[in-house]
């Protein structure tokens, strides 16, 4: 599988046009997503849609994540802070994915909403990047702020219909900055194979359990050696306690407390183990310009993968288990982490 490339085609399409600082170097918390029933006034809506109640995807969540990071505003200590803002709606149609994307042309967003014009189709087929349907992004700048929008048509083979997720955001316009794409991860070759891990990953986590099912107190426990969970969240519905969780949905944060010091951890099981080596892979963009050769840091492609990252930020740890994902990141350093990580199960 491609590394995903969410960060390289958000950027390159959409983020050429906005003046971003730089990509975040941290994966704490998202930032603020408010869902909106209806579209926006420059956005056409296609006959047939109907608002939904719909959680979102990990590859979707992802998206919306790195589309953020790349919009948000990170300044040095005395400066003007300015954040991006984005929402998100998510409706349900009966036609297919290619009739979304031959719906939102850059012909008619460019007529109707004045979206900046483009001779090449910004949509890009979703079996590229392991999911199936279609995603399209479109930018513009209007009234001194810059605009970013993601269209993703997602198929439900087996409620045999198609979901359409947008997601808006915006930030203000960053007047003289470098308006180039931000740099990021860079695409390898397909990555079909999964070995097993030659050598040791940091915390031995390869001779520890396989993690299965879905019961959340047993893949997120309440206690972990010395650190008490002490909040569980949807990551699109921040504040909200999950039930459960579905394979390929959205993912859940956990934040775990002892007394000052505090791990956020995020979990997802995604559909393949291949596309959970994916989410590993964007956390790599995140966190770093490529994926560490080093294996004292890194390794992807094998049973299990592991990113493990210190910097300014905090010590971060991602994982993944099969199909199940993990990350860990302490702020307070890698003591810290090395105390959670020693008693996590998996």
């Amino acid at each position: 599988m491609k590394r995903v490339s969410a960060i390289i085609l958000f950027s390159l399409l959409v983020f050429a046009t906005l003046s971003c600082s730089r990509i975040v170097r941290r994966l704490t918390n998202d930032p603020n997503l408010k869902k909106v029933g209806d579209l926006w006034t420059d956005v056409p809506k296609m006959d047939g849609m109907a608002s939904v109640e719909a959680d979102l995807p990990i590859f979707i969540h992802v998206l919306l994540r790195t589309a953020l990071n790349n919009l948000y505003r990170f300044n040095k200590e005395g400066e003007d802070k300015t954040h991006a803002t984005g929402d998100w709606a998510v409706f349900s149609t009966s036609k297919t994915a290619d009739d979304v994307r031959n719906f939102y042309t850059n012909e008619r967003m460019t007529t109707f909403g004045n979206w900046a014009a483009s001779n090449k189709s910004t949509c890009v087929d979703g079996k590229q990047y392991s999911f199936s349907g279609v995603f399209c992004v479109f930018s513009k700048k209007a009234n001194h702020r810059d605009i970013g929008l993601m269209i993703v048509a997602s198929q439900d083979e087996e409620k045999k219909q198609t979901n359409v997720f947008f997601v808006r955001v915006e930030s203000d316009e960053q007047v003289g900055t470098n308006t180039q794409p931000s740099k990021g991860v860079t695409a390898t070759a397909s990555r079909t194979e999964i070995k097993p891990l030659e050598g040791v990953a940091p915390f031995g986590i390869e001779q520890r359990a396989m993690p299965a099912g879905l019961n959340l107190d047993e893949l997120l426990p309440k206690q972990v050696g010395p650190y008490t969970r002490a909040v569980l969240e949807k990551s699109s519905e921040r504040g909200v306690t999950p039930t459960s969780i579905e394979v390929g949905g959205g993912s859940i944060y956990a934040t775990y407390r002892d007394g000052s010091k505090e791990i956020f951890v995020e979990f997802g099981i995604a559909d393949t183990a291949q596309n959970a080596q994916s989410i590993l892979d964007v956390a790599a963009g995140e966190t770093g310009d490529k994926f560490p050769t080093d294996p004292r840091f890194g390794s992807i492609g094998t049973e299990p993968s592991y990113l493990k990252v210190n910097n300014q930020y905090g010590a971060f740890y991602a994982w993944t288990r099969g199909n199940y994902f993990f990350s860990a990141n302490a702020k307070g350093g890698e003591a810290d982490l090395d105390a959670f990580m020693q008693a996590f199960p998996y």
